[in-house]
């Protein structure tokens, strides 16, 4: 936005405020998904924050605008099944309009679509692309104001909005829009002749293939992206070196890289490397502290209250694992509360550090609300995720299990984003609870269970009353958002580990001989047709392998954003080995 609004007294400032933006969206100087900062938009526009806030709402009720907690507003953004969406309603409401139109002002619209239409020609010859695309919004309009239903007017008015910024989005090709042309004014001499068939033929041919072509083209731009592929030796250093870059000091670094490798080199791609640069901006701009003091507020021969000084998760819950297993070395068990902490990634890296010192270990932890309850269409929970690891013996990999409560972590989504490609169902809603696989259009996760998400929302509340009420951390729809604007504000996560001794029970040799027998038994057991049955931590085991020798994997977005940071911080960029 370029210059002041110009001031009409009669207008009020909100109404000024909310034309100029809109104005701004459907030229396209304010393009789909750009942030809207209330300060920015405010100076631009020589206006107090007040009216502009005002015209935010209003814009949000038009569509034009997404209004979200923890974020700055965006231009409304749209998926394929979006345009599809619109291109199905336009053709329905245009259609009618345009036989209403021919029915009772035939010969007046004929002539007002003629003049429009010479405008349109002489933008096309100047090659005012900008004008022509404002006429051709102006001449279907026409139709509208022509058809004699008041109420038909007025929802094309709406969503006049939505078709013309994506017209200026999408309407590329000159000869494209020649073609376009030629078609108006063939469709002017059937209303002119009053041949309503004809021409309601021509016109549902027109929107049908402009929709297709909008489909097309941004088809191809948002078309799937491979993710590259780097050595996890590559990827630590790198790492350490960006963190140091960030502040951080070597215990961070050391605890982070540790988090981040378990995940990356297990295949959860969603809580590995991919999340560095959001890590990075936290520390940089205050959100997480890159040199924490952490403290043990309280402590007894079993447990302990561990203040994370708003640390990296990583840094807070590898220091609570290391004090539950020594607590549990002493009495047989050790459990751990925190707080004052923040995201830390893969629970399952911290229950399996505790099954590394031969104990069994379990971790929990609760998050700002991404996920709905069973039934539900708001978020609640966090995707609170429950994790335990236990010792297998001598060169034997660890029982290790590791799940989210909700369906799909959110970083699933975030990934899919990235990645360009569809959720698994009944994994994610929108903002009315409806379940969608697009990932642009999820609003929350669904609890996992699908039909029986109650029991998914049930486990959540044991990650929650565990992370919340031992520590007193806040409750997942208290926190601060992780995907946010403010990367200033501390979150205050809460979190919990539990350490056990087996040799505080029946002994570590019948402890380890029974989780190999269980893990023999599963993976003996007969499978279904076309099925396989694996034991917990297989398949991750079996993928680590892959990785070791063939690199770990990294989203193409992740690494863009790796690079920019390289180059602001002048560090070697990380070293990438292939796609």
């Amino acid at each position: 936005m370029d210059a002041t609004v110009q001031r009409d007294p009669a207008q009020k400032l909100s109404d000024r405020a909310r034309d100029a933006i809109r104005d701004q969206i459907i030229a396209g100087d304010l393009p789909m998904g750009a942030v809207l900062r209330e300060s920015e938009m405010a100076a631009t526009l020589g206006m107090s924050k007040i009216p502009v806030r005002e015209a935010l709402v209003q814009l949000e009720c038009e569509g034009m605008i997404t209004l979200s907690p923890n974020r700055s507003p965006r231009v409304f953004e749209m998926s394929l099944d979006d345009i599809r969406s619109l291109g199905e309603l336009r053709e329905m409401l245009e259609l009618e309009a345009l036989r209403l139109a021919i029915a009772r002002r035939a010969l007046p619209l004929s002539r007002r679509l003629r003049e429009i239409a010479a405008r349109m020609r002489d933008a096309l010859s100047g090659q005012d692309a900008r004008s022509y695309k404002a006429l051709d919004n102006e001449f279907h309009h026409a139709i509208f104001a022509d058809c004699g239903n008041v109420y038909l007017e007025k929802t094309h008015h709406m969503l006049s909005f939505r078709i013309q910024a994506l017209r200026n989005k999408l309407s590329r090709e000159p000869e494209l829009n020649e073609r376009s042309f030629a078609e108006h004014e063939q469709l002017i001499d059937l209303i002119a002749a009053g041949q309503t068939d004809e021409a309601a033929a021509l016109l549902r041919s027109h929107i049908r293939d402009t929709t297709q072509n909008y489909l097309a083209q941004e088809g191809a731009s948002a078309a799937p992206r491979p993710p590259a592929r780097v050595m996890q030796a590559q990827m630590e250093g790198f790492a350490g070196a960006a963190m140091e870059a960030a502040g951080c000091d070597a215990e961070t670094r050391a605890a982070v890289i540790r988090a981040l490798s378990h995940a990356s080199a297990l295949g959860v791609d969603t809580h590995g490397y991919r999340l560095l640069p959001h890590y990075l901006e936290g520390f940089s701009k205050g959100r997480l502290n890159p040199a924490p003091k952490l403290r043990f507020l309280s402590e007894s021969a079993g447990a302990a209250l561990l203040d994370g000084d708003d640390a990296h998760g990583a840094r807070a819950t590898y220091a609570a694992v290391d004090k539950a297993i020594a607590l549990a070395r002493a009495t047989g068990s050790g459990a751990v509360a925190i707080r004052g902490s923040s995201h830390f990634g893969a629970a399952g890296a911290y229950a399996k550090a505790i099954a590394d010192a031969g104990l069994l270990g379990f971790c929990f932890c609760n998050s700002d609300s991404f996920v709905r309850l069973h039934g539900g269409a708001e978020t609640f929970h966090g995707t609170n995720p429950i994790s335990m690891a236990g010792p297998a013996g001598e060169g034997q990999e660890p029982w290790l299990f590791d799940m989210a409560t909700s369906a799909i972590p959110f970083n699933k989504v975030q990934l899919s984003r990235a990645l360009g490609i569809e959720l698994p169902a009944d994994t994610a809603s929108n903002g009315r609870g409806e379940n969608v696989t697009d990932p642009e259009q999820a609003a929350m996760l669904a609890p996992l269970g699908g039909e029986f998400g109650y029991k998914g929302a049930g486990l959540a509340g044991i990650s929650e009353i565990l992370s919340t009420a031992l520590s007193g951390a806040p409750l997942s729809f208290e926190l601060p958002g992780m995907i946010s604007d403010d990367m200033e504000t501390p979150r205050g996560l809460g979190a919990f580990v539990m350490a056990f001794d087996p040799a505080a029970f029946a002994g570590l040799d019948i402890f380890t001989g029974t989780i190999r027998r269980y893990r023999d038994a599963i993976r003996g057991s007969k499978a279904a047709q076309g099925a396989e049955v694996m034991a917990a931590g297989d398949r991750e085991w079996a993928e680590a392998a892959r990785r070791k020798l063939h690199g770990m994997t990294l989203d193409q977005t992740a690494v863009e954003a790796l690079g920019r940071f390289a180059a602001e911080k002048g560090i070697p960029p990380l070293e990438v080995v292939g796609g």
